[in-house]
């Protein structure tokens, strides 16, 4: 039996294929075997491999027949992996010689299930071949303290889940070793249906589970990115509309994950962090810029629409909504008086209902600019008491009395402060509006916590309605 199993994906990686493999054959440590799975490659990377290593007693070949992504050829490959240990190799990288000899080292004096390099390798000017002995820029993924030796990561669970949410600790897996019967005994096993970000969620019970997780400090994998990357692709509408599910369906995972480790069941703000990953994992690197470069506009969202429509039901306008306008104001596209740094409570509100606006100040004028136009709820109008002073033509604030001839269903206090919206709601009943009528979330107003404000409440919502 070998020692460690180097499970290499495969998918249209014919140009660099050759130096990927050879550089494992080339290990100075040699007690291991290559699996090579074909992910229906359709540019000859099939046919080339098994004429280079069809014969080699060190390479182990699979194809599937049927498209499974990364994910799914990765675990194809644990499915036939007999060694002690397991590593990663694209099929378009490369490992420096003692890749092997580095990890196994660290995992045998450790007893680690996971060895974890901190980064990688990049090649400078052309990218079409790669010599070993040439010059390398080193990226250091993690924002943990550089060790100079290894360093068995500490055995708090909330230390670790926080340093993973955070990217402190960096989710790659092809930088990585983890031991087989570890991945076994919990079930640990790559999500074939989402990408990209599948290594980041294999990691993170890899993080949580392993007894001994050590950090080495040594950099050995030579990482290239080829033009036909995802993150080169275009960002129109459906580029963004598969990347939102992608996002989507990552915190849905992690959820799922949460639900099996009995550590977090009453920890609702660890996991709110821990879900808060898919977002940055996704949003900033594959969704924002396409609203940057104009990609996303009007007239060109149904798809996006309907992502969120599948995702949450009966609450995906507002979704889509809060997720929409978040992104235009990050992208300058929306003028400062519309966003008002502030979002519209519409979880408080059904669909139809006639609103009336209790409050003209930042926060009340920015909820009557949202309002402007919309068609989820109706604006019944706009009271406060100092409406002489701030009445304009554009900006038709009228005095708290005129709230006895509203038409409305309810009043929306906009002061975020408790203390002032409670002595509002007192005013109200006392002018005879029952306190079924009146609404007021202050701390879900601001718009800076978007994600944990309406996403994740909506998310467990919309979960449990299921």
């Amino acid at each position: 039996m070998p020692e460690i199993s180097v499970i290499v994906p495969l998918y249209n990686a014919r140009k660099y294929l050759r130096e990927a493999i050879d550089s494992v054959l080339a290990q100075t440590f040699q007690d291991f075997e290559i699996i090579v799975v074909d992910d229906c490659s359709t540019d000859g990377s099939w046919d080339l491999v098994n004429r280079l290593y069809g014969e080699n007693d060190k390479v182990r070949l699979h194809r599937h027949e049927c498209n499974k992504t990364a994910g799914g050829a990765r675990n194809t490959g644990l499915i036939h992996a007999k060694g002690k240990y397991v590593a990663f190799l694209d099929g378009d990288d490369l490992y420096m010689p003692e890749a092997l000899s580095i990890m196994y080292r660290a995992a045998e004096e450790y007893q680690a299930e996971v060895v974890h390099s901190p980064g990688c390798l990049v090649p400078t000017g052309d990218q079409e071949h790669i010599d070993i002995g040439a010059v390398f820029r080193t990226i250091i993924f993690d924002k943990l303290t550089p060790e100079e030796k290894p360093v068995l990561l500490p055995a708090d669970k909330s230390y670790r889940a926080r340093q993973w949410a955070s990217r402190r600790l960096y989710g790659t897996i092809w930088n990585k070793l983890v031991r087989k019967d570890f991945l076994d005994i919990h079930g640990i096993r790559f999500e074939e249906d989402i990408f990209p970000g599948e290594d980041a969620l294999f990691l993170f019970r890899c993080v949580m589970y392993a007894a001994n997780y050590v950090r080495i400090p040594e950099v050995f994998y030579i990482y290239r990115r080829p033009e036909t990357s995802v993150t080169h692709s275009k960002k129109d509408a459906g580029y963004l509309a598969f990347q939102i599910r992608n996002m989507l369906k990552k915190i849905r995972c992690l959820d799922a994950y949460m639900e099996a480790m009995p550590y977090l069941a009453e920890q609702e703000e660890l996991k709110d962090e821990i879900r808060a990953f898919a977002v940055l994992d996704t949003d900033p690197y594959f969704v924002q810029p396409g609203y940057y470069s104009g990609g996303l506009v009007e007239g060109k969202v149904e798809e996006i629409k309907k992502v969120f429509q599948d995702s949450y039901g009966v609450d995906g306008f507002l979704a889509y909504w809060f997720f929409h306008q978040y992104h235009l104001q990050k992208a300058g596209q929306v003028s400062q008086a519309d966003a008002g740094g502030y979002v519209f409570p519409y979880h408080l509100f059904q669909e139809g209902e006639r609103v009336a606006i209790y409050g003209a100040g930042e926060v009340g004028k920015a909820f009557y600019c949202q309002l402007m136009g919309r068609r989820y709820v109706k604006l019944a109008g706009i009271v406060d008491r100092r409406a002489g002073e701030i009445a304009t033509p554009d900006f038709p604030v009228k005095p708290v009395e005129n709230l006895k001839l509203m038409d409305f269903d309810a009043v929306l206090i906009s002061v975020i402060n408790g203390k002032a919206a409670g002595e509002i709601r007192e005013s109200l009943m006392e002018m005879g509006i029952g306190a079924d009528k009146i609404r007021w979330q202050g701390n879900a107003y601001a718009k800076d916590d978007y994600y944990s404000n309406y996403y994740f409440p909506l998310l467990r919502k919309n979960m449990e309605d299921l």
